[in-house]
C-alpha cells in the first residue's frame, strides 16, 4: 500500500469540475433555456399591469381631483399643496437616500479587508457535506481517546461565506425603504414648513406680543417652534438610520476579522452617535421651551417649579449630552473610554437627579407649603396669555340690576324687543315645516336657520330653511336618468317671523311653496334653485340631453303630476365634451352610465362635491368649521350660503386648553386648543357653487401666514357685498368656546382665580323629557343704555354647583358693532332666578303643570322649547314656547307662551295675552300685540255650570278637566279670581280621579 493511498474508504471531491452531460454549447442547453424564460414583452405588460393595480386608482383620483380644482377656480390652492408635499416627500427622501447610502458607501471604504481569501457558500456546503460523509469514529477503538465523541468539522476563516456583498443588497434595499417611509413623513408637515416660511408677527401693528417667560413674540411659538420640532424629527430618524446602516454593514464583515473595529470605524461611527446626542441636547432646549404648555402649576404654563428646578435640569442635560457626543468622537480616536463612560453615567444620574427627583423635591417642599406665593405671578401670566388667546381682553363689563319689577311702561318702551319676541324654536319649526311646506317627499328642510331681515322698513327676525333635494325619499327616482339627470336640485325656502303664529298654532309663512312666494315685505326670490347646499349629494349631469325637473306644478290632462322643466345655466361644472374626459369620471364614479349613455352631449357638464362641508375640506382642509352654517336671500333674489371659519392652535403659549367638543355639538373637530379666532367668512353660491374666502380678522397672525401661502385665496372682507356684510354673524360655535373659558377666566386677580371660589358656567340642560337643550340663542333687542335694538348673541351665565344667575352675555352683530361683547354682571349681594330654576317654577305651577299633564298624555306629547332670557331695561322676564304633537306624527303645534319674572309665572296664546297676565290680568293694553297675520284665536268662554257628579270614564274626565281649564283661564283673564279658584278646584278634583283610574301621574322636575 502507497503512502498516499486513503485508508478509508474515498472520499467524494466535491471541488472537482461537474460534467451535467450538457455542455455550455451543447444545443439542447440552449433550446431549454429558450422555451423556459418569458419575453420582455411580457415583462412590460406585467409590470405595467403591477403599477395600475397599484397606483392606477390613486392617480385618477389625482387626475380628475385637478380637473375639479380648474373648474371652480381653486386649482392653485390644489397646486400649492400638492406641490409642497412632493416637493418635500423628494427632498425629504433623497437627503434621506444620500444619507444612507453615503454611510453605506463609507462603511464600505472603511471596513478593512479580510484576513486571507474568504470562502463562499459552496465552501460551507462541501464542509458540511463532508461532515456528514464521513464515517463516525469507532467508539472501541483504544488509540483514540475521543472515540465516544463525534468527528470534528474543520472550519476555519477560509471557509466562512463573505457576508458583506449579501448585506450591502439588503441594507441598500432597507435604505431605500426607510427613506421612502421618511419623505412620506416629512411630506405630511407641508403646513407646518409653509407656515414656517410665510410666518408673520403676532401682532400687525408691531406693538409688543411677547411671552412673559422667554421674551420671544408669540408667533415664535406658533411657527418657529413646531418647524423646530418637525427638523429635529427629521434629522434624527436620518442620523439613527444611517447609524443602522453603518454599523449593519460593519457587523457584516466581522466573521472574517470579528468585531475589533479600528479607528477608522470607530471614528465613523462615533460622530453619527454624537449627532444624535448632538439632537438630543438641541431636544432639550426644545423641552424647555414647550414648558409654556405645562400643566405642573396651579394653571397651564411654565410654573415655579419649572422655571426654578426644570429650567437648570435642562440646561445640565443639555451641556452633559453635548459632552458626551465630544468625548464620543475623542475616545474613537484615544481608545479612551472613561471620559465617555463618565459623562455618560453623569448623564443618566442627571437625568434622574436632576431631570425628576430635584423638581419634584421643589415643587412638593417649596412651592405647595406656599403655593399662591410662589405660583402668583404665574397665575397672573395664565390669566393674561388665555385673555389674549380667545380674545377675551375686549370684552367690556358692566353692572346690572335686573330686579325691577315689569310695567306697562317698560313694554312699551322695548317695543322692538317685544315685537321680535321667539314664538319659535328652530327645533319644532323644523318638523312643523317639513309637515307644510316640504311639498313633495323629494324634498327636505337640512336645517333651521335665524337671521334679520329689513321687512317693511322694520328690523325682524325671522328663521330660513332651504329646501334641499331628498333622492332616498323619492320613490320615482329609479335609474340612471332619474337619478343623475332628471332630478339634480332643490327649489325655495321657507321664512318664518320668529314672532308669529296662525290660530291653528302653525308658523306664518313669509316665503312658501314652490316657486317660493314672498309676502309680507319679505325678498323676492328670483332664483330658488339649489344645486349646492348643506345635504350630502351625489354627482349629477346638466346640459344633458334631457331637462331637468325642476318643480312640481300640479296634475297634467292624464291626471298625473307635471313638472316645470329647466336647464342649468352656470359655467363651474367640468365640461364633458371629449371621450377622455367621460372615460375618466366613469373610471372614478365605476358608472359605466356615464361613458355609454346619449343623454350625456359635448354641451353637458358634471356637477361634483355638491355639499358645502365636502366642498370645504377639500378646499381649505387647514381651517376649522362652525357646525351651523346658513342661507341668506340677497339683494338679487340669490340664495346663498355664509359659513364661518376659525384658525385654532395648540401651540399658544402659556394659555389653557379646552376641548370644543366639551362645550356642546360644534364643528370644530381639531381636539384640544389654546387659540381660536373667527378668521374667515366663507360664501357659497348655492346655484353655482362659486365660493368666496373673505378674512374677517385681519389681525390673526395664523390667516396672515395662509394668505402668504394661498395668496389667490383669500380676499379682504371690505370686498362682500354689502347686502351679505348685514347678515354677518358671532358663530354659536366661537361664542360657547368663549363663553366656557370666560367662566373662569373673568377673573383677573390671581389671588381669586387661585381661590377657584368664582367660577362660572353655562346653565346645565334641565334634563326634562319635555324641554329641549339650553344654548346660546340669537335675539333682537335693545341693550340697556343704548338706543336701538340689536341682533344680539345671549348667553346666560351661573356660578359652577348653583343655579341662580350671575351674569348675561351679548355678541353683538350689526354694523360697526359688530364682534363687540359685552357682560352684564349681577350685583353679588342678590340673587336672581337662573334658567333651571325658573324651568323648575315652570313645572311647579298648579295651572301649567294641569295643562301640560292633560296634554302629554292620550297620543300627544308636549315639547317645551328653549327657555330665553331677555333682559328689558332693568328687568329681566324668561320666555318658553310650549308645542304640542302627535306621537303619531312629528308637526308641531305651538299653544302657548309662557312668560316668568322673578316672582311669577303665566302663559297664554299670544305675548299680549301672557303679559297683561303677569301685569296682574289687566286687559290688553297698548303693548305689542299680535300682527294681521298672527291672530290671537277665540277666546274661549266658559262651558255650563259642571254637575256636583264627575264623569268616570277616562276620556270624560280629560275632556271635563280640559273643560273646566278653559272655563278657569276665561275667568283669570276677566279678573274673577273667585270663579278662577272654582274652576282649578274642579281641575284638580278632576285630575285626582284620573290618577285613581289611570295610574299616578307623572311628578314635576324639581
Amino acid at each position: 500500500m502507497h503512502d498516499d493511498e486513503p485508508n478509508g474508504p474515498a472520499r467524494p471531491d466535491f471541488r472537482a469540475p461537474r460534467n451535467s452531460g450538457i455542455g455550455r454549447g451543447d444545443p439542447r442547453r440552449v433550446r431549454q433555456a429558450d422555451s423556459g424564460a418569458p419575453s420582455p414583452r411580457l415583462w412590460v405588460l406585467g409590470a405595467f399591469i403591477v403599477l395600475v393595480l397599484l397606483f392606477g386608482a390613486g392617480l385618477l383620483e389625482f387626475w380628475t381631483d385637478a380637473i375639479w380644482y380648474r373648474s371652480v377656480g381653486f386649482d392653485g390652492v390644489f397646486w400649492t399643496r400638492i406641490g409642497a408635499g412632493a416637493a418635500l416627500f423628494v427632498g425629504v427622501a433623497a437627503l434621506a437616500l444620500s444619507v444612507f447610502l453615503g454611510n453605506l458607501w463609507l462603511a464600505r471604504r472603511l471596513a478593512p479587508p479580510p484576513d486571507g481569501v474568504p470562502g463562499t457558500f459552496r465552501d460551507l456546503f462541501e464542509r458540511l457535506a463532508e461532515a456528514g460523509l464521513a464515517g463516525p469514529r469507532d467508539p472501541r477503538d483504544p488509540r483514540d481517546p475521543h472515540a465516544d465523541q463525534p468527528r470534528p468539522i474543520p472550519v476555519g476563516a477560509e471557509a466562512i461565506p463573505d457576508l458583506t456583498p449579501t448585506a450591502t443588497v439588503v441594507l441598500a434595499a432597507l435604505s431605500i425603504g426607510g427613506a421612502l417611509l421618511i419623505g412620506a413623513a416629512g411630506a405630511t408637515a407641508w403646513q407646518t414648513v409653509l407656515l414656517w416660511l410665510n410666518r408673520v408677527p403676532f401682532d400687525p401693528s408691531s406693538a409688543s406680543a411677547v411671552d412673559p417667560i422667554f421674551g420671544r413674540d408669540i408667533s415664535w411659538f406658533l411657527f418657529d417652534l413646531p418647524f423646530l420640532r418637525a427638523v429635529q424629527s427629521i434629522f434624527n430618524a436620518l442620523v439613527v438610520g444611517g447609524l443602522i446602516v453603518a454599523f449593519g454593514r460593519y457587523l457584516a464583515g466581522a466573521p472574517q476579522r470579528g468585531l475589533s473595529f479600528p479607528t477608522s470605524v470607530r471614528v465613523h461611527l462615533a460622530v453619527l452617535a454624537g449627532l444624535y446626542l448632538l439632537s438630543v441636547a438641541f431636544g432639550y432646549q426644545l423641552d424647555k421651551f414647550e414648558l409654556v404648555y405645562s400643566n405642573r402649576g396651579v394653571a397651564t404654563g411654565v410654573s415655579y417649579t419649572d422655571q426654578n428646578a426644570q429650567f437648570i435640569a435642562y440646561d445640565l442635560l443639555t451641556i452633559l449630552s453635548a459632552f458626551a457626543a465630544a468625548f464620543l468622537v475623542g475616545g474613537a480616536f484615544t481608545r479612551w473610554t472613561w471620559p465617555l463612560g463618565a459623562t455618560v453615567a453623569a448623564w443618566f444620574l442627571a437625568s434622574l437627579v436632576v431631570g425628576r427627583l430635584y423638581p419634584e423635591a421643589v415643587q412638593r417642599l417649596s412651592v405647595l407649603p406656599n403655593q399662591y406665593q410662589r405660583e402668583q405671578p404665574y397665575i397672573a401670566n395664565n390669566i393674561a396669555m388665555t385673555r389674549r388667546a380667545y380674545n377675551l381682553t375686549g370684552w367690556e363689563e358692566r353692572q346690572y340690576q335686573g330686579d325691577k319689577v315689569l310695567s306697562r311702561a317698560q313694554i312699551e318702551a322695548e317695543a322692538a324687543t317685544f315685537a321680535n319676541a321667539r314664538l319659535w324654536d328652530y327645533r319644532p319649526l323644523g318638523d312643523t315645516l317639513d309637515q307644510l311646506q316640504t311639498v313633495r317627499r323629494y324634498y327636505d328642510f337640512t336645517d333651521v336657520d335665524t337671521d334679520r331681515y329689513v321687512i317693511n322698513g322694520e328690523p325682524r327676525q325671522v328663521m330660513l330653511a332651504a329646501r334641499e333635494l331628498n333622492l332616498a325619499a323619492n320613490d320615482a327616482a329609479v335609474g340612471w336618468v332619474n337619478q343623475r339627470i332628471i332630478y339634480t336640485h332643490g327649489v325655495g325656502i321657507a321664512m318664518v317671523p320668529v314672532n308669529e303664529v296662525t290660530t291653528e298654532g302653525q308658523p306664518v309663512l313669509l316665503i312658501k311653496n314652490l316657486p317660493p312666494v314672498s309676502s309680507g315685505g319679505a325678498p323676492p326670490v328670483t332664483e330658488p334653485r339649489i344645486y349646492f347646499g348643506e345635504a350630502p349629494s351625489g354627482y349629477v349631469i346638466v346640459r344633458a340631453q334631457q331637462d331637468e325637473f325642476d318643480y312640481p306644478r300640479g296634475e297634467g290632462d292624464a291626471g298625473g303630476e307635471t313638472g316645470v322643466r329647466t336647464r342649468w345655466t352656470g359655467d363651474t361644472g367640468i365640461r364633458l365634451d371629449t371621450t377622455l374626459s367621460r372615460l375618466l369620471f366613469a373610471l372614478r364614479f365605476r358608472d359605466l352610465d356615464l361613458l355609454i349613455s346619449d343623454q350625456v352631449t359635448s354641451e353637458s357638464e358634471l356637477l361634483m362635491n355638491r355639499s358645502l362641508g365636502a366642498r370645504l375640506q377639500l378646499i381649505a382642509p387647514f381651517l376649522s368649521y362652525d357646525k351651523d352654517p346658513y342661507v341668506v336671500v340677497t339683494e338679487a333674489g340669490r340664495l346663498v350660503y355664509i359659513q364661518d371659519a376659525y384658525t385654532t392652535s395648540d401651540r399658544f403659549p402659556n394659555a389653557e386648553y379646552i376641548d370644543p367638543a366639551t362645550v356642546g355639538a360644534t364643528g370644530i373637530q381639531t381636539g384640544p386648543i389654546n387659540y381660536i379666532r373667527n378668521s374667515v367668512k366663507v360664501v357659497m353660491d348655492a346655484y353655482d357653487g362659486s365660493m368666496t374666502f373673505y378674512v374677517a380678522d385681519p389681525s390673526d397672525p395664523i390667516i396672515r401666514a395662509y394668505q402668504g401661502v394661498f395668496p389667490d385665496l383669500f380676499r379682504p372682507l371690505d370686498e362682500l357685498p354689502d347686502d351679505l356684510r348685514a347678515h354677518l354673524r358671532v358663530p354659536e360655535d366661537l361664542f360657547n368656546v368663549q363663553t366656557s373659558m370666560f367662566g373662569r377666566y373673568h377673573v383677573t386677580d390671581p389671588e381669586t382665580f387661585f381661590r377657584n371660589d368664582d367660577r362660572w358656567t353655562v346653565p346645565a340642560s334641565t334634563g326634562s323629557e319635555q324641554s329641549l337643550a339650553s344654548e346660546a340663542y340669537y335675539v333682537i333687542m335693545r341693550m340697556p343704555g343704548e338706543a336701538d335694538p340689536e341682533f344680539l348673541l345671549l348667553q346666560p351665565m351661573v356660578p359652577t354647583s348653583r343655579p341662580n344667575m350671575i351674569a348675561w352675555i351679548a355678541a353683538r352683530n350689526d354694523g360697526e358693532q359688530y364682534g363687540g361683547v359685552r357682560v352684564y354682571r349681577f350685583p353679588t349681594d342678590t340673587s336672581v332666578f337662573g334658567p333651571a330654576q325658573i324651568e323648575a317654577r315652570i313645572d311647579q305651577d298648579p295651572t301649567i303643570s294641569a295643562q301640560i299633564t292633560l296634554w302629554d298624555q292620550s297620543g300627544s306629547t308636549v315639547v317645551r322649547g328653549n327657555l330665553i332670557v331677555v333682559p328689558v331695561g332693568d328687568t329681566l322676564i324668561y320666555l318658553q314656547p310650549v308645542y304640542l304633537q302627535s306621537t303619531a306624527s312629528k308637526f308641531p303645534e305651538f299653544q302657548r307662551i309662557v312668560v316668568a319674572s322673578p316672582t311669577s309665572v303665566v302663559w297664554g296664546r299670544t305675548l299680549a295675552e301672557a303679559l297683561d297676565l303677569l301685569l296682574e290680568g289687566g286687559s290688553p293694553g297698548p303693548g305689542p300685540s299680535p300682527t294681521p297675520g298672527s291672530p290671537t284665536g277665540p277666546t274661549p268662554s266658559p262651558g255650563p255650570t259642571p254637575g256636583t257628579e264627575l264623569p268616570t270614564d277616562v276620556p270624560g274626565l280629560v275632556a271635563y278637566a280640559n273643560a273646566r281649564f278653559e272655563a278657569a283661564q276665561a275667568a283669570l283673564r276677566a279678573g274673577d279670581f273667585a270663579a278662577y279658584g272654582r274652576e282649578i278646584e274642579l281641575v284638580r278634583q278632576a285630575l285626582s280621579r284620573l290618577d285613581e283610574l289611570a295610574g299616578p301621574s307623572p311628578s314635576p322636575a324639581p
